[in-house]
């Protein structure tokens, strides 16, 4: 298109105020000729992303500010064209400087002012892009800071972690105090999966190490855990957690529950879920929680789980699966059938 075939196209827009109604729209917006690709229009988020000036637009065609074959361009003319509510795709643009960056356009075919056009909104996607690589990136360190699985004369531990997405709102944590022979573990599921879940989870597992070696009940440490973690949900939400301690001295399990209202034994006649009251973290400051006690013997198991791992599991539990069988279950579940949300677990046999 000609110069003065732009301008002339400019003015009867001008004159029923459109382009001024264009600049209002707050993503770039592009009009392109549809018979020779011509661009006649772009708006001033358009100009700034591509950094060109009014002017200078008026002598680009599509192929000037894509960075694709002249093929697949025209594909997606083409495809455009029989889509009359609109077609979205995803294809590389370049700027001024010749920087290339993948945006997602959404385009229409139509008639204005009697001339065939492609009207694209064009969203920038580097942003979401750089923000995905720093999400995967806190998703490889979350899963470098889980504990290695343990094993001891006394007992051996098999842990599961598979999140929703990259990052996750479920982490569990363990320690072996050999002195004492004592097993100190937490499970933690909080509300969300993204970033700020990460964050509180982090928190949770920093406190539950500060507190698991002192000389207190384990509802005491948990009641601790969900004073101090308080401000980090001022904003709302809430996190499971489930307080475990195994004595080998003693051959108890003590646990305190918060949210997370439930775990599995594995004993010679099955599986068995205990139930155990206790409300989330992170919601009343002073809350109180319960402390309960079981005996346990060699060849028998605990299975401590988030919510997510527990529902995909709990109508496949069967009396003939054994520690060994349940941990393949688990791993076979999340591979086939997935999950709807974190999927997290930590098991414990008892040698």
């Amino acid at each position: 298109m000609s110069l003065l075939e732009a301008d002339n196209f400019r003015d009867r827009c001008d004159h029923c105020q459109r382009f001024d109604l264009f600049d209002m729209i707050n993503d770039a917006l592009v009009l392109v000729k549809s018979q020779t690709g011509d661009i006649l229009f772009m708006n001033e988020k358009a100009l700034k992303m591509y950094q060109y000036t009014s002017e200078e637009s008026l002598k680009l065609s599509i192929a000037s500010i894509r960075h694709d074959s002249a093929s697949l361009i025209n594909e997606n003319m083409r495809t455009a064209k029989q889509y009359t509510s609109g077609y979205v795709f995803t294809a590389n643009h370049i700027k001024k400087d010749g920087s290339i960056f993948k945006v997602e356009v959404s385009t229409r075919f139509m008639t204005l002012h009697g001339t065939e056009i492609f009207a694209s909104v064009v969203r920038n996607l580097t942003p979401d892009l750089k923000m995905r690589e720093e999400v995967e990136l806190a998703g490889k360190v979350q899963r470098r800071l889980l504990p290695r699985d343990i094993d001891e004369k006394l007992f051996c531990t098999r842990s599961i972690y598979q999140p929703h997405n990259y990052v996750s709102g479920d982490l569990y944590d363990f320690a072996f105090d050999d002195h004492n022979r004592v097993l100190h573990g937490i499970l933690i599921d909080v509300m969300g999966h993204g970033i700020s879940a990460a964050f509180q989870t982090n928190i949770l597992k920093y406190l539950f190490r500060k507190i698991m070696g002192e000389n207190i009940t384990v509802n005491d440490k948990l009641a601790w855990m969900n004073k101090e973690v308080m401000p980090f949900f001022a904003g709302g939400g809430f996190a499971g957690v489930f307080l475990f301690e195994l004595d080998f001295k003693c051959s108890t399990l003590t646990y305190s529950a918060g949210g997370i209202n439930h775990f599995i034994i594995l004993k010679g006649q099955g599986a068995e879920v205990i139930k155990a009251p206790g409300l989330f973290l992170g919601i009343n400051e002073d809350e109180i929680f319960d402390q309960d006690v079981c005996y346990f013997e060699s060849g028998e198991s605990f299975l401590f789980l988030t919510d997510g791992l527990f529902e995909l599991i709990s109508q496949s539990i069967s009396s003939e699966f054994d520690f060994w069988g349940m941990q393949e279950m688990c791993k076979l579940l999340i591979s086939k059938v997935g999950s709807r949300d974190d999927a997290s677990g930590v098991g414990v046999f008892i040698r």
